[in-house]
């Protein structure tokens, strides 16, 4: 049985020069009840606005009496004669569409011939969409202009707040917080007399310090406060590492300094001399233990860190309660991680190597490398179809030439995808094919190819067939707790 369609009838005239070019009421509300007939459609009420401007919402009583009826569930469908009756802003229509939208209610324009519940009504939708998402985008730039001018004029703009700072938030400005004060002059102290971050933080925990918002040191945290010319009365704008282009520092407004700008300026003489690590968030192939080890001391999460000296790599490990403080494990090197997996092995049954088996594992790589191709060949079509759809929205090309472009791009896609359902299967029966016995024969005897194996290919293995390996460093050795297999 078909949903019952209910509708409400909108109508609205502003002035009598509209009753003139027929937009009267009577002559709305005759128009629209008969198209409602036409279309077996139960029409719940009249929604009438009499004498009242399109320009907002707020001002008309009628408009706010439907939008109730829609949230409540008592319409699913809402008729107007013109969308300008409607409203006559952009941005009033995104946010009424994106209503009806929420409520499941379609929407009908009679004289535009809109209709959401079909194909065409919807493409309407999706170009007022990209409208909502141009206004978005244009109201982000212009906050974004508005903090970037308030902070040219000097003034701060962060109502959080900072440490050693406190913000009133009548007054608009920031004020010395004279008991964080001592320990802001304490931290660039404790870092010119050569501790670092870490240790810094560290210091903090174990005296109970709480940091702005109660919360634990971290080396980020110190960091930042070593790093913010706010201390010296400046404010900036943007972050210099990160955009250039857009960032600055300015002398603030009335801001009392904390940090004499000599003390300031050597200690960020200090951070541009020591060597920068660059913590690595994702997994990469040169450090391929990431995410498979976890801390066996306190179970945490262990970070890689990689840092670039005289062109050569070199790759930690850190637990990341240890760098909050909060767990004794120490830090580790990639080479010593790699040499405890290899004496891990060598504690396991030792068995003939399966030649079959590794075969299994290198087809899966094999199919696993090419579903990566072909999906970014699906990509690339796929970004082909926007382009086609932008120049058809755009009058740039006729409707038989959009549909013959989008089905050429459609049929080479099918071909695409097909291809990955192949591989699938291959991959599926090289995977149905390992039991548990199969996975540590490969890890007991992979110690014979490990050395053969590229970095990425040992990253696939260990994400392929290790679930986690438990590791602790207590002294000088790491010693590998556990390791735990995927079934």
């Amino acid at each position: 049985m078909e949903e019952k369609i209910v509708t409400g009838i909108y109508i609205r005239v502003s002035t009598e020069d509209q009753a003139k070019d027929g937009f009267s009421i009577h002559a709305q509300r005759e128009k629209l009840t008969k198209y409602a007939e036409a279309n077996d459609w139960d029409i719940f009420d009249y929604y009438v606005d009499d004498g009242i401007s399109g320009k907002n919402l707020e001002d008309r009583p009628e408009i706010t009496r439907l939008l109730k009826d829609v949230e409540d569930g008592k319409i699913n469908n809402i008729l107007i004669y013109k969308l300008d009756r409607l409203t006559r802003s952009v941005r009033d229509l995104i946010y009424l569409i994106e209503l009806f939208e929420k409520h499941s209610c379609t929407f009908n324009s009679q004289t535009e011939k809109i209709d959401t519940s079909n194909a065409v009504g919807r493409m309407f939708v999706k170009i007022i969409g990209i409208f909502a998402e141009f206004e978005r985008e244009n109201l982000a730039e212009r906050v974004s202009f508005g903090y970037e001018q308030k902070t040219r004029e000097g003034n701060y703009t962060n109502t959080n707040g900072v440490y050693g700072y406190d913000y009133i938030v009548g007054e608009k400005k920031i004020i010395v917080n004279e008991e964080e004060k001592d320990l802001v002059n304490r931290i660039f102290d404790l870092y010119i007399d050569g501790k670092s971050y870490f240790k810094i933080a560290h210091l903090f925990n174990e005296e109970n310090v709480p940091t702005k918002r109660g919360g634990h040191w971290a080396s980020s945290t110190i960091k930042s406060i070593i790093n913010n010319p706010l201390y010296v009365g400046k404010v900036r704008y943007g972050v210099q590492e990160k955009n250039k282009d857009r960032s600055f520092t300015v002398d603030g407004n009335d801001i009392e300094p904390i940090i004499d700008e000599e003390k300031w300026k050597l200690a960020n003489n200090i951070i541009a001399t020591r060597k920068q690590y660059c913590v690595r968030r994702y997994p990469s192939e040169n450090s391929y233990y990431f995410h498979i080890i976890k801390c066996a001391n306190c179970g945490g999460n262990i970070s890689a860190r990689q840092q670039t000296q005289s062109g050569k790599l070199y790759i930690t490990y850190r637990c990341n309660n240890a760098s909050r403080g909060f767990c004794k494990c120490g830090g580790f090197s990639h080479k010593t991680m790699e040499k405890a997996f290899l004496e891990y092995l060598d504690t396991l049954e030792n068995m003939a190597p399966d030649k079959s088996i590794m075969e299994k594992r290198k087809k899966i790589i094999k199919s696993e490398k090419k579903k990566q191709e072909i999906n970014k060949k699906i990509e690339k079509l796929e970004n082909k179809k926007k382009i086609i759809r932008s120049q058809f929205i755009n009058d740039l090309i006729d409707v038989n030439e959009y549909h013959e472009i989008t089905e050429e791009i459609q049929k080479q896609q099918n071909i695409q995808q097909s291809k990955i359902l192949e591989l699938d299967e291959i991959i599926e029966d090289s995977n149905d094919s390992y039991s548990y016995d199969d996975i540590k024969d490969i890890v007991t005897n992979i110690k014979l190819n490990w050395g053969y194996l590229t970095n990425k290919e040992k990253q696939q293995f260990l994400e392929r067939f290790v679930e986690v390996i438990k590791v602790d460093k207590l002294t000088d050795k790491i010693i590998i707790k556990s390791v735990e297999f995927k079934r």
